[in-house]
């Protein structure tokens, strides 16, 4: 077998601990190997993964002429050139907007994954000169060769703002199976994610403190920071709501706590910022552990939580709703249980990390041969 050929995997800000999904979309690929290029190490770098940081490679005017003018120094060139690579791959359209040039110059097909924000918040949809991003918006969806969002929410969401239909893929997120699995499992409900407006945390908080002594015998627990915690964590107390709040955890230790978890609530909902989840990956994380989802009627997730089948949907910001559906989870466990094991086998089957990596690298050996260059 040959050995594998370069691709470029551009995200300006490289292995941000919440962005682990990132490296973990390449783990399948067999003939095609990620060199990571971007401007700022975030977190970890993952074992054996192969980093050019770009800073040092820019000429006199540096980072701002390459990402404000799409200026490529000689050095930059020669640097990439010398791995061969056969393709970029841009992680967020405002890395997409960057790269741009980079790919041109370079002479690559290039493709861009859309995760959420990116295509949904007003700051990206606007008209703007002075952003990057809004200014080659266009020409980025005119010259990229694929552009993958991660839901058909996304999709439609950028079609609407004009971005070519006949360009678009839907690459779903994924987690991996390997990772996530069921454990013993505990009268544990788990939110996992920012306190922030989009993350709902706010609904499900007012939902808790309507169920009352429905909740005796299960434990609460809240994972996550944010603007939000503190004022929200007082309305806990104060409604006698009792919750485990570890704050931040690295992604690497969710396993456990989905694995021992029943019930797993994800209350996302748009903020007014226009902001909005693609296909938020703690449900096909809880999925793949067993849980029964509680979650509302947004971005993707009515792409993966099946009405009454693997969970419940409510409406975005619907307290009533959503203290009615954990009620019903909490009292009738062996249908929790049973949602838990429906949505484990649509996750195995459509959410798998393996399969979706390996569609991905297709898709990029796919450009690199009308290309040329494969």
């Amino acid at each position: 077998m040959s050995e594998p050929r370069y691709f470029l995997a551009y995200c300006d800000k490289l292995f941000t601990p919440s962005e682990s999904f990132i490296p973990r979309g390449y783990s399948a690929f067999s003939k095609l190997k990620p060199l990571y290029i971007g401007h700022e190490v975030k977190g970890p770098i993952p074992e054996g993964a192969e980093v050019v940081q770009l800073g040092p490679l820019h000429g006199p005017a540096g980072e701002s002429a390459f990402k404000q003018l799409g200026s490529i120094s000689t050095k930059l060139e020669e640097t990439l050139k010398a791995y061969n690579p056969v393709a970029l791959h841009a992680s967020f359209g405002k890395s997409g907007a960057y790269a741009l040039p980079l790919a041109k110059k370079l002479e690559l097909p290039m493709a861009v994954t859309y995760y959420g924000g990116d295509a949904t918040k007003t700051t990206n949809t606007k008209d703007s000169f002075i952003r990057v991003y809004n200014r080659r918006r266009a020409k980025l969806w005119k010259d990229a060769d694929l552009i993958l969002p991660c839901s058909n929410f996304i999709r439609d969401e950028l079609a609407a703002k004009g971005a070519p239909e006949d360009k678009m893929v839907v690459h779903h997120n994924t987690a991996d199976p390997a990772r996530f699995e069921p454990g013993e499992k505990k009268d544990l409900l788990v939110f996992a994610g920012r306190w922030t407006e989009k993350k709902g945390i706010d609904t499900l908080i007012a939902a808790l403190a309507r169920l009352g002594e429905e909740l005796e015998g299960w434990t609460v627990r809240l994972i996550g920071d944010g603007d939000l915690k503190e004022d929200l964590v007082k309305e806990l107390q104060a409604a006698g709501v009792n919750a485990e709040l570890p704050g931040w955890v690295e992604a690497d230790d969710m396993p456990g706590h989905w694995a021992e978890a029943r019930i797993a609530v994800v209350p996302s909902k748009r903020a007014k910022s226009g902001d909005a989840e693609g296909l938020p990956l703690v449900c096909i994380e809880a999925m793949l552990s067993g849980c029964a989802l509680a979650a509302t009627r947004h971005a993707g997730i009515t792409e993966c939580v099946k009405d009454g089948v693997t969970g419940y949907l409510v409406d975005e910001g619907d307290e009533a709703a959503l203290a009615d559906r954990l009620a019903r989870m909490l009292t009738d466990k062996d249908r929790t249980k049973q949602m838990g094991e429906e949505g484990r086998n649509f996750a195995l089957s459509d959410f798998n990390l393996q399969k979706q990596s390996k569609t991905l690298e297709a898709y990029l050996i796919d450009l690199a041969k009308k290309a040329d260059l494969l």
